[in-house]
């Protein structure tokens, strides 16, 4: 038997997991929310925490998180974005923002509706 949580912010945080899982065409992709920064490796999604007052902020961050590393997941391709890399740290940090921003793109052309939420992400 399943026991009811307590935390109120718990079925957004399923919901969300769930439509992460589908934008990213990756049913078996692992979501974690955390205090940490978000982020994405291999088949890990990592989001920001949503508290149990679950603030529009805290809403509309860890959507809006969620919709960039689902895109990112799904048209990311690793060995093509390694073989053109350019060497130099400012060079790579402005390669994997231009990438970020080509995934959120090409998402956001296919999928509207995440258009908004990575937008409240971006600030």
């Amino acid at each position: 038997m399943v026991s009811k949580s307590d935390n109120p912010a718990d079925p957004f945080k399923k919901a969300l997991s769930e439509a992460t899982k589908v934008l990213a065409d990756n049913p078996e992709l692992s979501i974690n929310y955390s205090v940490d920064p978000s982020g994405l490796s291999g088949d890990t999604i990592r989001l920001p925490q949503v508290s149990r007052r679950m603030t529009k902020d805290e809403v509309l961050l860890a959507r809006g998180t969620a919709d960039a590393l689902a895109m990112h997941h799904k048209y990311h391709n690793s060995d093509l974005h390694s073989r053109f890399a350019p060497d130099g740290p400012m060079a790579k940090e402005l390669y994997e923002a231009m990438e970020t921003a080509r995934c959120e793109a090409v998402g956001a052309k296919d999928m509207p509706g995440t258009t908004g939420n990575i937008n409240a992400k971006i600030g």
